[in-house]
Parts: C-alpha cells; structure tokens; sequence
C-alpha cells in the first residue's frame, strides 16, 4: 500500500521551537517527527509515500530527499501554494494514489499498529476508516462517536466541556478509499475533519472508526513535546532512542565521550559525538542532540538539549529545553520551563527562571537574571479563558506585567488603526490593572477610548454607539476575594466567541503579535460621559409612564461605585420612592474589594426588615460589578433566579407575539410550557455567557428606548429591575402575587469534584448509560427521569462538574443530584 505523509504544519504552539523548522522536523530524541513516522510506515511495508508540504518545505527536501537513504523506494512531494486544507492537499497527489491508501501526520508521535486499522478496514468495506484513540482532555481534539460496530455516528470538532460526550478522538491517521476524491475538486480547500468526512456521513458512506490500541500524541504543546521524550525514554511507546544502549536505560551515539568523573543516570539518550566533562551529571530524562558538549560540573535534569548545544561550566538546566546552537558561557542556572530558540547565547552567570521562552538568535548579557520572555512575563496555563474572560488573583496569577501583554495582544487582534474602549470598576486593583492594559493597547497601535470607571453593561452598551471593535472591562471578582475578571467584548458588545478566544490563546501563548513602531502608537481619549445614554435607553416613554403610574416604594442597597451614583437617577426617572439602606462598608474595603458572603447575608436581612417595617412593595440588592440583582417581595422574601429568569421569558412570550426566548439549557422546564400558552417558541443554550447574549442580541427582544442598542437582562441588573417593574405594572399584580403567574417547582445544584483528565472518559460513561432515556445535549448531558430532570456539566474553569436538578419536591430535586454525584464518584475510582 501507499501512504500519503501530510507534512505541511508550522507548530505554532511550539514557538520558538518552530520558528526556523517545520513541524515534522522538530526532533524527538535526536530524530525528526516525520523520521519516526517514515520508520512506523517501513515497519508495516508502506514504502511508497507521498508528502505533503506547505511551510518551510525546502528543510523536509533537504533531510529526507528522495526516501531511499531511510529505507523508502519512493518518496515524492507535494508543495502548496495556498493552503487547501488536510484533504485538498491530498488530492494534488491524486493520480498516485489509484488504490487504498493510508494518510498519517507527519508531526505526532505513534506505535499504532497499522496493518491491524488496513484489516479492520477492509473486513468493513469501508470508503473510510478513522483510527482513533482515547484520551484524558479531548477538547483540543475531533472527538467521534461510534456505535458498537465501529460505524461512526457523530462528530465534534474541538468541543467545549459541555460537548464531551466521548474521550474518542481522531488521531488524524485514515485508510481512505480512491472513490473519496470524487467528492470535491482540485484546488478546491477541503478538510478530511470539517468537510470530507461529515460529507461522508450525511451521503451514507460507509465511515468507520477503529479505536486503536498503543500510544498516540499530537505534540500540540511544549508540555506534550517534553512528555513524549520522556515517553521515548521509559518505553511508553515502542520507539528505540538512537544509538545503542550501553547499560540499561543509556543510549549513546557514535563517538560519545564520557569522562570518568561524569555521572550519568538513566534513562537518558546522548547523541552522536557527544563530549561530557568531569564531574558533569547527566540526570535521568535528559536528551543531548549530537555534538553537544556539557562542560565540567555542570548539571542536567529532565532537559532536552537539540544539536551543537553548549554548555559551559558548573551550569545548572533543569527541565528545559534548549534548541540548535544554543551557548552557555557558564555557571547559568535554568529553571523548569525555560525554551531557548535557536542560536541564543547566555553570558556568564546569567539566569533564567521558570517558564521563560527566548525567542531565536538572542545575547542575554552577563549576570542577567531574566524572570520574562524577554519582555513579558510567562507562565504555564492550562487556559488562558474561562467561561468569562480571564480571572486570576491580583499580582500573582495576573501581574501588570501580564496586563500590558494581554492589552498588546488585544490590540493586535483588532488590527492597528482600529479603536476600543477599556474600563473598570472602581476598586484600586481594578483601575491600576486596566491602565496597564491600556498601555499595551496603545503600544499595538490601537486608539483606547478610557470610559473610566462603570459597570460592565455600560462598557457593552459603550460599545455599538461609539462603533469601536472591541473592548475589555476589569472587575473584581463576586465570588473569589482578591481575584479580578477581565472580559473582553466583540464589536457588539458581547462576549468573543470560542474562536477569537482560542486565537488571542495562540497569540499570547506563543508571543506571536504585531508590535507598532514608534510614530504609530495608539491614542488616548477619555470618554466618561456614557452613563446618562445608557440611563436614557433603559426606559422608553410607555413603559416610563406605565411604571410610573404604580407609584412603587422600594427599598435600595447598592454597594458603592458606579451602579450607586447611577441607581437614584434611574428611580427617579420611573417615580419611586425610595428607602436607601446604608450597610455602612469602611472606606478601605469601598475601595479594595467587594462584599463578602456574610456582608451580603447581612444585607438582605437588613432590606428584608426595613421592607416589612415601611410596607415597601419591593426590595433589590445589587453588586458593585452591575450584573447581579437580588429582589426581595412585600414579604421580605427572596425571589429566587429561576423566578427572575421566568418573569423575563413571560414578559416576552406574551406581549411580544410569537417571540423567541433564549434560556440557558440549567432553566426550569416549564418555560416552554408558557411559551405554548402565548404561542411563541423557547431556543434553549449553553451555560456561558455568550451563547446566551448573541442568542438574546439576535432576537432583538430587549432594544434600547431609541432602538440602536441591545440591553442583555441576565447580565444587566439596572435593566432587568426595569423589566421586573414592567411586568408588575402591566399585569397590576405585587412580587409575590407575580410569584403565581409560574408553577413552582423545586431544584437541586451540587458540585462533584472530578480531575481534568477524567472528564472526558465520565462523560462518555454517563452518556452510554442514559442511552434508554430522553437526554438533550445542547449543553452538559441532561438526562430526563419521571420525576424531573438533572443536568451534568463540566466546568470549564474548575475540575468539577456542576450538577443541576429539577422536581415537583426539594427531595426528589436532592435524589436526582445525589444519584449522578455517586455516579461521577463512582467512575472516577474505577
């Protein structure tokens, strides 16, 4: 058979690694990628291969070229102009592929048996066959469903928490039949993932997946390229280091010298002509590229060090990595995590701490003690993004150092030229963090539009009326004291999607951005007057007067900043009077941070009394950060979020006819049950944040008085109090009175601990086992039992999953809960 090496990828999240090498180039102990995939298809008799090239071509040529050398009779290639996708670059090579044929990266690492997925193939007389294999975090992965034969029933490319419903994934290796060409064109850009395959699917071909067994890595990280050598070394997979082994666990090169002073700990593997100075210690999980030299008393633990490396004396290297040419001059010290490009020089004595990345051909002088990556500081993340924005503690997890990089970052993602807006709460650590993303901003070449300090839903509201690209908001978090939240808005005004998320991930994470030069830097402009516009839309003249018409007596506690200066004149605008409750916060915490649980506790009471006490018909809370409300009834009751929620969606499904309402899919189940009432339709989505917003923005259901804007009630306290007064003035009812337009059910939420890596594999479990039962999927797994539902989502900040449950009684609500914690704590110790 032939194969067809896809080979054209520029490993992006491996710079600097990658920044002068392709992909498949970049060595795995002492041996490119693409060489351990040449050898895997020579060991199951594929000796005719084609290749496919797009970036830096001319070093894979210049290695391998003909084939012959590496045990192949032919090896051609093919070099994209354009980039055409996984299967449009196949196709060029068309013509040689007139049989069954096996397509493989050329950038992962595998000992997959391959004649075993050929047979598998042809036993099914499949068109396709997908090998696949399981793995811990499938969401950086095409995740595939199959059924018990192995035909495959679904896909989903790259999926959030919430989609995982396999730990299933696609290794990118395929046994494809010719007939698969007659799909689509030459020239024509085309992805075996996203295109050929669901195109497949949907025309009833038979698809196939074969769940192989051995080891699989797509080295889409640095920590996944440490750990494959580490895998090498320990015989995880069936890859000999180059060289023989000398003793158990030390593999050598030719012309190795070891002096008999040195220390060399297994498992290691050195290189062709490799020198090692007295008393130098090699220590285990260490990797020397050929040539390389480690002076006397130097030190290497877990560190992988490419060609014609340096290393001067009584230096210490520990778990880095090093590439081609890179010179220690000597007694250097480098941490965990350090990546040195090509061609960088340390002078004596210089220091690199933890994480740092050195971009290529770099002097770092004498004594220097870099703690950045050259500018910015660096540290190791599983995700820079959680389900909203990015949130860490203040000057430790997010420094200004890395607020300046992230406005940098920012800015190159909105082009130069174009504008934003930045603003913050009015807490110190909030204000002085923006200004060093402003910084960074500015640096990019875009023009900053200061709003000063306001709530988030002013900033969104900001946004399409002063027709800027973007924008980023920094708040002190509600629920971690000394964490700050930084949300970063699209052109309107929304949450960024997965997609730009994941671009400004690659671009921070690799350091890969456009930098302005000196004369084109960005602008400053203050722009504090945009609270009274946002005021004036809240409220068109009907709903004004309808509002005003009830007289409402409401008692206030509004914790200070922004939302506190902009409640009265909001009240004063809808004719309430108004009792303000004064929780007396010290001036220092005003200003450092928000209002602990208890002082929030502490609140309510207090609105809870002076309502009764007044005969007031209503009382809210609301938080400095301008999204969460609280209300209390007449009776000093607490009005729980899903009342809140169904109070919004009857609202709209009756006075606006045959309307659509978005509720996220942890909603009560009886809002579609009102939409039926009133004729309307329900679009259930996600847990976060933006699927609910875009969904709301495009239904248009809550425009502004002069109908250019769109407010979002489920993140804008000010609005929804609005809408809450609406609903009270038209149906003439009180809150608690209003409490009776729903049904009342009850509902559960509890939280099960799980570990990243489990995720995946539970998910699976708990979707095979609710096979018999109506599920819906939209978001999480949520599984319909007689008595009422539960809802299994996985975190995507937290190791957790968050279980949500409904029934007619608490107990019944608490049993649905209980039943899938035991589950998740069951799978989890299997």
């Amino acid at each position: 058979m032939k194969a067809v090496i896809m080979a054209g990828g520029k490993g992006t999240r491996l710079k600097p690694l990658t920044c002068y090498k392709p992909k498949p180039m970049t060595p795995i102990v002492n041996r490119p990628m693409m060489e351990h995939i040449i050898n895997l298809l020579k060991k199951y008799e594929f000796t005719e291969v084609m290749a496919t090239l797009f970036y830096l071509p001319q070093v894979i040529e210049a290695y391998f070229g003909d084939g012959r050398n590496f045990g192949l009779q032919v090896l051609r290639y093919f070099i994209e102009e354009t980039p055409l996708g996984t299967a449009g670059s196949v196709r060029n090579g068309a013509d040689f592929l007139s049989e069954t044929f096996l397509v493989i990266s050329g950038d992962a690492l595998t000992d997959i048996d391959l004649a075993a997925a050929v047979k598998f193939h042809k036993a099914k007389g499949a068109t396709a066959t997908l090998i696949l294999t399981k793995v811990d975090n499938p969401l950086e992965y095409g995740v595939v469903i199959t059924d018990e034969e192995g035909k495959i029933r679904r896909f989903l490319e790259k999926p959030g928490w919430g989609e995982v419903f396999s730990d299933t994934v696609n290794t990118g290796i395929y046994i494809l039949e010719p007939k698969i060409f007659s799909f689509f064109q030459t020239g024509q850009a085309f992805d075996f993932a996203k295109d050929l395959f669901p195109l497949l699917l949907a025309s009833g071909e038979p698809l196939y997946g074969y769940v192989a067994p051995g080891y699989w890595s797509d080295i889409g990280n640095l920590e996944q390229y440490r750990q494959a050598h580490f895998d090498v070394l320990t015989g995880k997979v069936k890859i000999r280091p180059a060289g023989r082994e000398i003793r158990p666990g030390v593999w050598t090169g030719e012309g190795v010298e070891i002096a008999p002073g040195a220390v060399i700990n297994g498992p290691v593997c050195l290189g062709d002509y490799v020198k090692v100075g007295e008393q130098a210690e090699i220590d285990e999980f260490s990797v020397i590229g050929n040539y390389g030299i480690i002076q006397t008393g130097s030190e290497l633990k877990r560190s992988i060090l490419w060609d014609h490396c340096y290393v001067g004396a009584d230096s210490e290297i520990s778990g880095a990595i090093l590439c081609h040419n890179s010179h220690l001059k000597g007694r250097n010290t480098i941490y965990e995590g350090v990546v040195l490009g090509e061609t960088v020089t340390l002078g004596t004595r210089a220091v690199v701490k933890n994480g740092v990345k050195v971009w290529p051909h770099k002097n770092i002088d004498s004594g220097s003690v870099l703690n950045e990556s050259l500018i910015w500081a660096q540290k190791g993340s599983r995700n820079l993004f959680g389900n909203a924005g990015i949130r860490g503690t203040v000057n430790q997890e997010i420094t200004p150092e890395l607020a300046v990089k992230l406005g940098s970052v920012f800015g190159a993602f909105l082009k130069p030229g174009a504008k934003m807006v930045m603003s913050s709460d009015n807490f110190r650590a909030a204000r002085v963090l923006k200004r060093a993303m402003v910084a960074g901003a500015l640096a990019s070449g875009v023009h900053v539009y200061d709003l000063g300090t306001i709530s988030a839903s002013v900033t969104r509201y900001a946004i399409p009326s002063l027709e800027v690209k973007g924008g980023v908001h920094l708040r002190m978090s509600p629920q971690q004291a000394d964490d700050i939240i930084i949300e970063f808005f699209d052109q309107s005004g929304l949450y960024l999607d997965k997609n730009s998320e994941r671009a400004l991930e690659n671009a921070f994470f690799c350091e890969d951005y456009l930098r302005a030069d000196a004369n084109a830097m960005g602008e400053l402009t203050f722009v504090p007057q945009l609270v009274q516009p946002y005021l004036e839309g809240l409220v068109d003249a009907e709903i004004r007067e309808l509002v005003i018409s009830r007289r409402f007596k409401i008692v206030a506690s509004v914790e200070g900043g922004s939302l506190s200066l902009m409640l009265p004149s909001l009240l004063q605008q809808l004719g309430c009077e108004v009792i303000n409750v004064e929780t007396k916060p010290s001036p220092m915490r005003e200003r450092l941070r928000l209002r602990t649980l208890k002082e929030l506790a502490g609140a309510m009471n207090t609105v809870s009394g002076q309502i009764k006490a007044s005969g007031a018909d209503l009382g809210m809370i609301a938080g400095n950060d301008g999204e969460k409300l609280i209300l209390l009834d007449e009776h000093g009751e607490l009005l729980r979020d899903e009342e809140l929620t169904a109070f919004l969606s009857f609202l709209v499904l009756k006075y606006k006819p045959q309307a659509t309402m978005p509720v996220q899919v942890t909603a009560p189940q009886y809002i579609e049950e009102l939409a039926k009432q009133f004729h309307g339709q329900v679009i259930r989505t996600k847990a976060n944040p933006r699927s609910m917003m875009e969904k709301v923005a495009q239904e248009r259901l809550f425009p502004s008085a002069d109908g250019k804007n769109q407010y979002q009630p489920e993140f804008d306290a000010l609005f929804c109090f609005v809408k809450v007064m609406e609903l009270l003035a038209r149906e003439q009812l009180s809150l608690a009175e209003a409490k009776l337009l729903v049904p009342k059910v009850e509902r559960g939420y509890q939280e099960a601990e799980c570990r990243w890596e489990d995720k995946g594999r539970i998910m699976r479990s708990l979707f095979e086992e609710s096979k018999d039962r109506q599920v819906e999927m939209t978001d999480g797994l949520k599984v319909f039992h007689e008595q009422g539902w539960a809802l299994v989502l996985p975190d995507a900040d937290e190791p957790i999953f968050k279980i949500y449950s409904e029934a007619n009684t608490s107990e019944e609500a608490d049993a649905l809960g209980q039943l899938y914690m035991e589950r998740i704590h069951e799978l989890q110790t299997q």
